[in-house]
């Protein structure tokens, strides 16, 4: 199946203890493609969300998902059901060990779009921990100048 030229809405809330939830609204362009493991996605993060000129590749499974970021902020998240999985996130400012709990994972994707939804704890580095719920909802582009 070739590469389908796709347009996502990724929306997350992150709550943090003490703090009010915060809540990012993000719409990119991006490319699907299908794999023999599941489904890629590719898009570039919008430098407002303070990630830089960071590329994020998300390999969706069944049962797993990775987000891998690269370019100015460069992480790379696994995310499986019950299961928690250390990585480093790195910024221009420094590393730090980052650590991911996955409470939930849905992913319905076809050649035409779907959704994706994950609800997660992270901790980064020695800091309280917290849960975010990211949720992407990915649409086919029918031409050139659909947005």
């Amino acid at each position: 199946m070739p590469n389908t030229n796709v347009h996502i809405t990724v929306r997350s809330v992150q709550h943090f203890e003490g703090l009010e939830p915060e809540r990012l609204e993000q719409q990119a362009d991006a490319c699907l493609e299908k794999t023999p493991a599941g489904w890629t996605l590719t898009y570039e993060e919008a430098e407002e969300f303070g990630l830089g000129s960071t590329r994020t590749i998300l390999e969706i499974g069944e049962t797993r998902i990775t987000l891998t970021r690269a370019g100015e902020t460069r992480s790379q998240m696994v995310f499986q059901t019950g299961q928690a999985h250390t990585s480093l996130y790195e910024t221009p400012y420094g590393k730090l060990p980052m650590t991911i709990r996955t409470l939930s994972l849905k992913a319905d994707l076809t050649g035409e779009g779907g959704g994706i939804r994950i609800h997660y704890q992270i901790q980064l580095g020695n800091s309280p921990g917290g849960e975010t719920r990211l949720e992407l909802t990915v649409r086919k582009k029918e031409n050139r100048y659909d947005r």
